[in-house]
C-alpha cells in the first residue's frame, strides 16, 4: 500500500484498534505489578492471568492476541513490564513458560468471545481452562530449572485456588459488564 491509497479501515477505526490493543497490554502490565512473592518458588502470584483472560473476553481473539504480543514484545526489548518491573530475563527464566502460556489462553478466551459465548458458566469454564493452560506451559518450562520433582510445589499448588478465584472474578466482571450494556 502506498501513501496515497486509502486504507481498508478509516483512520478513526485504526486509531481505536490501536487504543484497544494498547489498553489490553497496559492492563496486563498493571496485573503483573500486583505480585506477591511466594516462599520456595521463583514464580510470584500475580493478577496477570486475570488480565489476560479479561483481555481475551473483551477484545476477542485477534485484538487480544495483539495485546498479549505487544506486552511480551515490550518485555523482550527491555521494557520493565513483567512482575516486579522485570523485563527480558523473565522471558528466558523459570517464569517464561507462564508468559508464553498467555498466548493460547488469550486465543481461547478471545475465540469464545468471537463466537458469541456469553453464558457465565461457559465463561467460568473457559477462564479456568485458560488458567490451566498457563499453569501447564509454565510448569513445563519451570521443570527445566527445578526438575519435575519440584514442579507441583513450586509451580502448581500455590496457584490453584487463586486461579479458581481469578476465573470467578473474570466471569463476574464480564457478567456485570454485559448487564450494564
Amino acid at each position: 500500500m502506498n501513501a496515497t491509497s486509502t486504507p481498508a479501515l478509516g483512520h478513526s477505526t485504526v486509531g481505536r484498534l490501536a487504543l484497544y490493543i494498547a489498553a489490553g497490554a497496559v492492563a496486563i502490565v498493571l496485573g503483573a505489578q500486583v505480585a506477591i512473592p511466594l516462599p520456595g518458588t521463583p514464580v510470584p502470584l500475580t493478577l496477570q492471568t486475570l488480565a489476560v483472560v479479561l483481555v481475551g473476553f473483551t477484545l476477542g481473539m485477534r485484538r487480544g492476541l495483539a495485546a498479549v504480543a505487544t506486552y511480551l514484545m515490550a518485555g523482550a526489548v527491555g521494557a520493565p513490564v513483567f512482575a516486579g518491573f522485570s523485563s527480558l530475563a523473565s522471558l528466558w527464566g523459570p517464569t517464561s513458560g507462564y508468559l508464553l502460556g498467555f498466548i493460547p489462553a488469550v486465543l481461547l478466551c478471545g475465540y469464545a468471545t468471537d463466537r458469541g459465548v456469553t453464558h457465565p458458566l461457559a465463561r467460568f469454564v473457559l477462564a479456568a481452562v485458560a488458567q490451566a493452560i498457563i499453569i501447564v506451559l509454565g510448569s513445563v518450562i519451570l521443570s527445566t530449572f527445578v526438575g519435575w520433582h519440584q514442579v507441583w510445589a513450586m509451580g502448581v499448588a500455590w496457584f490453584l485456588v487463586g486461579d479458581v478465584v481469578k476465573s470467578a472474578l473474570a466471569t463476574g466482571i464480564m457478567f456485570r459488564r454485559s448487564v450494564q450494556q
